[in-house]
Order: C-alpha cells, then structure tokens, then sequence
C-alpha cells in the first residue's frame, strides 16, 4: 500500500504539505495542491488515511441529504412544497437534492441504478405518480425513512401525507351556494369525473338540494381551445351560470383570457374559484378566491415525519413491522376567499337581486309619465325613523320630477290592523300606484290582495304578504341583504383581528322565514367562519322582538364571560345590547351592526362599544322605489326584486358617510366628539404617517 512519502515523492513536496492539502489544515499554494492531487490520482492503491478520510466526508455527506422527487413539472404546488422544505431543511443542517421525474421512464432508471444505489440519503420525500414509476421495485435497496404526498406506493412501508381535495371541493362549492349561487360550473383536465374534486362539488351540491346539471360540468379540458368552447357551451346554456369552479391552473388561464375578451365582469357577471392557490392568485385583477392546499404545512409535517424516523432508526435498519407503525396523516385545506367571489342577494322568492340601474328611463318616457299626471298613495309600517324619513324624501323628489301627485300618505306604527283599516281607505281614492312596506306577511295579506283587485299598481318595500306573488306587483325594493350582511361581518372580523379578539357572539333575528334578515345574518355568519380561521363563534341569540334583546344580551353574556365582540342584527336591537352590556360594566365588547342612525353614530364618535356598521342607502331605496313605479306606469319589463347596495361606516369615514346618506352635514355635536375621541385621533395620526 502507498505511503504518504509516495505520493510527498512522486509530488515533489514535503510530507508535510501532503498532509496539509489532504486535511486542509493550513494555506497551501494552488500550484502545490495542484501537483499533490495530481500524484494521488497516479496511485494504485489510496494510503489508509486519505481513504478514511474521504469515507467520513462521502457518510457525513449521506447524512444530511434529503432526496426530493417531483412527479409534474406543471405543477407548482409540487414545486412549493419545495420551497417550503428546502428553506425547512437548511434550518436544520440538511441539503436538500430535488429530482423532476415527469413520467420518464428514462429518468427512472437513473434515479434507480445511479442516485438510489450510490447514496444512501438521510431521507425520501416523493410525489408518487399515477404511471406508478415509483414502485417496490424502485425502493427495494433504500433503508432509510419517505414520506409520500398525495398517493400511496404499493407495498413500500413509508409515511403517508394526504391532501382533502374532496373537502376543498366541498368548501368552494359550499362558500358559492351560501353566497346565493344556485348555477355553478365545474371545470378540468382530468379524463373522467371519479376524482375526489368532483365527489366534493357534487355532494355539496346534493347537500343544498341543487340538482346536478351535465351541462354544468366539463372534462379533459387540456388546451386553450378545449376552455374556450367549454365556455361557449356554458354561455349558450338556457339558464347561464353565475360561477364556475376551476379545477386547475392549466383550465383558469384561459378562462381569464376568455372573460376578459368577451366582457364577461369578475366577479359581477361570473364569480370563480379555483382549487388551487398559485403565487400569482392574489396578485391578479380581481384577486382570485382559492382553495390553499398549504404547502408550507405539508413540507413542514413531511420533513418532522423524517426526521422522527431517523431518530427512531439511527442505525437504518430495512423498516419492519417491529418498527413504529408508519403514519397516513389527511392535511386540511383552507378556502382563501378575495375579490373573485360575490354573493347574489335573492328577493323573497329567490330572484337576483338587481340594481337600480336597470330602472332609467329615457327622455321621452319621462315625458311621457308626466303628461299622463298620475297619483300616487304610501303605506309605511312605520315613519318615526330617519331611515323612512329618508326614503320618502328620495320618493317624493323622483316623483316630483315625474309629476306623480303623492295623494296620502299613512303610518301603521307597527300595527297591522291599523295598517289594513288605512289601506281599505287608501282603496278608495284609487291611486294609480301604491307604494307599501307591510307591518307583517300574514294580517296584511287580504287588504294587500283587495288593493290589487282594484287595479292599483303595487311596489313592495322589502316584506311581501302571504299569497301574494311576484306577478302580483311591479317590484319589491329592498337593500341588498347578503352585502349588508358581508360588510358587517369583514369588517366585525377585521376588527378582531386588527385588536387580537378571538370569540364572538351572534345576536340575530330569530324569524329565519323572513328572508331579508336571514340573508343578512347567514352573510355575516359566513364571512367570519370561512374568511377569519382565527376567530371562534361562542354562542347565537336568536330574538324576535327589539324589547327582549336586553335580557337575552344579559343571560348569554353571563354564560360566557369570555365573549369580545357581537354581531346585531340592526341598530335597535343593538341599542338594547349597549344598554345591556353598560350595566353589567362590560363596555369592553365591541359591537357591530346595521342601519346608520343618530345614538348608533354618537356611540362610534365618542369611542364607544359600536366600532363599525353597515348602512342601508334609504334615499337611494325612495328614487329606486318611484322609478320602478313609473316603469310599472310604462307597462315595462320590471325586476321583479332591486337591491340597493349598502355602505360600511367606520370612525375614520363616519362624517363623510353621515352626509352621503342623510344629505346634510354631520351634527355639530358628532363632530365634536370625534374630535376628542382619543382612538378616532390616533388613527388618523397612523394613516398620516402611511401616506
């Protein structure tokens, strides 16, 4: 065997620069390592210390390296969950070797022959692929720990990571039903319809009683040509679809491509989801709502699960069945809701709810309204309110500049028999219009079905009595609900999570026949359970009187102390709240509602418990409500259900919002107290310094 003195010989150098260039112990010149490198390569045999030496450097090597195969080069959830790792295993002393077999064979064999049979890697990391190229046969020689993502391999004993692409299905269909969607297509590129992806959107559709149309569905979707006429089978469908779920990203490119060019509006006209979260998903116009697989997650439980088993097997054993059983852990998916998806607020027959927009009139049909100087008769529930106060001047000026003669106008004050004795005498004047908002659905209903008898035309604010159906009337004119309910619910949910609050309670309306508070309380309910993971609901109130909210506030707070905030339904009942909580000196709880008024508005000046609100536009209702009934006059094509977008109300826009909808200036006093509200100061001061 040679000897340092050999290669010190054959070299031309001391023995003791040989030994320096071997263990790199001190600087040598690149000359001299040169020519001892050169002179260990002419040997037959390698001295005993530089071949234990490169033995410890090639195992120290196998030690801390992780082999990492990805079996789709598209896909880049596969390459996130790289990233992911190889920022995870550097933190830990490891290196990560990442290998893209993309179903060729050839690359199978040398993964086999070459990578597996000369290094034995610390640990596995492997996309299994459908084609089964990684097989028992490809790991028979390797003894050291794998995880497998996604799919399994046949009788090869490794740890098992799942992704619930059913349950992601299931959530974007279920998230688009709860939103109002009742027409939603289903996009990929697979071959069949057996994946899990499409179980879930089926049985979420199965689930919400919404029959399963062929024509909503579309496989093997594969270029942008095949997207394309998908899109145009659905376009040319009899009943169009209001949103489309996405299967992958090969299938939402084009699908893009082809909104943009035929004017389609996201998410206006089409809401979309895809079941994939891409690095460019929240970055695009509108941001897209998406199922996050969280690869983040999935590396991070990948790589504890290797080195649990390096740890539980130091000496590499082949794995048996006296190990610890190998674990198959489902990973959770999160719904990443953004701007793509919008709800549909629905009427009281389920109708779309849509804008006022669609009831202009040109110049010669105002013309024509006014030459015929028809009369008009309102029957409110209640007027005690700014809220109705606004929507009748709203009324009054459309109806002004029409010339429709406003004949009488009542006040039921909550009473329904009061309000069938005025509309009995309001029958008799025979107005050519009956604008009304009835007390309740079922003592009203004979008077209401008599006014229509009479040949009055009839617009409907919000309540619809029983019997009466959308052929009876011209138009029922509400906010829009599931808005009014979304507003109020993100913006309860931010500010929570803006102040490090984490349980809520909800105080809703109790009548869930009543389909305007329904939707509105539901659209809260969704936001925070599917938009903020981090918030918890502790408990609902349901109530049907204003009168009993205050006990009911008292009892539930009292059974859990632990509550932060509250959702309220709308402004009255949330007064009750405030009183409630004062006298049990838990001014701590913040509160949002609905429905902007003169105490809920002093309550958020001075810094008090309401932190944010959704308000209704009631001017807009009046000028939506007299425009409906001149296009009624006109024999036109009404709507049968208009909702009027509502606005959210924060501290820092409150005396901007105040004359938005009231028409006028804020209070004095509101002013005032903003201005020496210690909080309204200090954010102003923080959006300062952004700006």
């Amino acid at each position: 065997m040679s000897t340092i003195r050999d290669i010190a010989k054959i070299a031309g150098v001391s023995t003791s620069t040989v030994s320096h260039v071997v263990n790199r112990t001190r600087y040598v010149s690149p000359e001299l390592v040169q020519r001892v490198e050169e002179a260990i390569k002419q040997l037959d045999e390698l001295p005993v210390f530089i071949a234990k030496k490169q033995t410890i450097s090639h195992n120290s090597l196998k030690e801390k390296l992780i082999l990492f195969l990805i079996s789709e080069r598209n896909s880049e959830f596969q390459f996130q969950v790289e990233k992911a790792l190889e920022d995870i295993v550097k933190k830990e002393g490891y290196k990560l070797f990442t290998i893209i077999y993309d179903k060729d064979l050839e690359k199978k064999d040398i993964l086999k022959n070459t990578f597996l049979n000369l290094l034995d890697f610390a640990g596995v990391v492997a996309f299994p692929d459908e084609n089964h190229i990684l097989n028992k046969e490809f790991f028979k020689k390797y003894a050291g720990p794998a995880v497998f993502i996604g799919r399994e391999v046949e009788d090869v004993d490794a740890d098992l990571i799942l992704l619930d692409t059913f349950d992601g299905a299931y959530k974007a269909t279920k998230h688009l039903i709860k939103s109002g969607h009742e027409r939603i297509a289903f996009l990929g590129n697979s071959q069949d319809f057996s994946t899990k992806r499409f179980a879930g959107y089926k049985k979420a559709l199965e689930d919400y009683d919404i029959c399963l149309d062929r024509e909503m569905f579309f496989s093997n979707l594969v270029c942008k040509d095949d997207v394309f006429e998908a899109m145009e089978n659905i376009s040319a469908s009899a009943a169009l679809p209001t949103a489309v779920i996405v299967a992958n990203g090969a299938v939402l490119l084009p699908i893009l491509e082809y909104c943009n060019g035929h004017n389609i509006i996201i998410p206006k006209d089409l809401s979309i989801v895809s079941l994939n979260d891409f690095f460019w998903t929240h970055l695009s116009f509108p941001s897209i709502t998406c199922i996050d697989k969280m690869p983040g997650k999935v590396a991070e439980k990948a790589f504890r699960l290797i080195k649990k088993r390096i740890e539980e097997n130091p000496e590499k054993k082949l794995y048996s069945n006296s190990l610890q059983k190998r674990e198959k852990i489902v990973m959770p998916i999160q719904l990443n809701v953004r701007e793509s998806t919008c709800g549909i607020g629905r009427g009281p027959f389920g109708e779309k709810a849509e804008n006022a927009e669609s009831l202009t009139l040109s110049a010669a049909e105002y013309e024509l309204v006014r030459e015929k100087k028809y009369t008009a008769a309102v029957s409110f529930h209640y007027t005690g309110k700014a809220w109705m106060q606004l929507l009748e001047k709203g009324l009054k000026k459309i109806f002004d500049d029409l010339k429709i003669s406003v004949i009488a106008s009542t006040d039921a004050h909550f009473d329904a028999s009061l309000q069938c004795k005025q509309l009995e005498s309001l029958r008799f004047l025979n107005p050519d219009i009956l604008i009304a908002f009835p007390v309740d659905k079922v003592e009203t209903a004979a008077a209401f079905r008599e006014v229509i008898k009479n040949g009055t035309k009839l617009v409907l604010i919000t309540n619809i009595p029983e019997g009466i159906t959308a052929k009876d009337y011209v138009s029922c004119v509400s906010t829009n609900e599931r808005s009014h309910g979304r507003n109020m619910g993100q913006g309860l949910g931010e500010y929570m999570i803006k102040n490090n609050l984490s349980k809520v309670g909800l105080i809703r309306h109790g009548d869930r026949t009543f389909y305007a508070t329904q939707q509105r309380d539901d659209a809260a309910e969704q936001v925070l359970v599917e938009e903020f993971s981090d918030i918890s609901i502790c408990g609902i109130v349901d109530f049907l009187s204003e009168k009993e909210v205050f006990s009911k506030t008292f009892d539930f707070v009292k059974h859990h102390p632990d509550v932060e905030a509250l959702y309220v339904s709308w402004d009255g009942p949330a007064m009750e709240v405030l009183k409630a909580l004062t006298e049990m000196n838990r001014t701590d709880i913040a509160v949002v509602t609905g429905d902007l008024d003169y105490p809920v508005a002093m309550n958020m000046a001075k810094g008090g418990m309401i932190k944010m609100l959704s308000a209704q536009c009631p001017y807009e209702q009046g000028e939506a409500i007299a425009l409906a009934a001149a296009n009624g006059l006109l024999g036109k094509k009404t709507p049968s259900f208009i909702g009027i977008e509502p606005i959210c109300v924060m501290p820092e826009n409150l005396l901007k919002s105040w004359k938005t909808i009231f028409k006028e200036e804020a209070p004095d006093a509101m002013k005032r107290a903003l201005k020496q509200n210690p909080d309204f100061l200090k954010l102003k001061r923080e959006m300062a310094d952004k700006f």
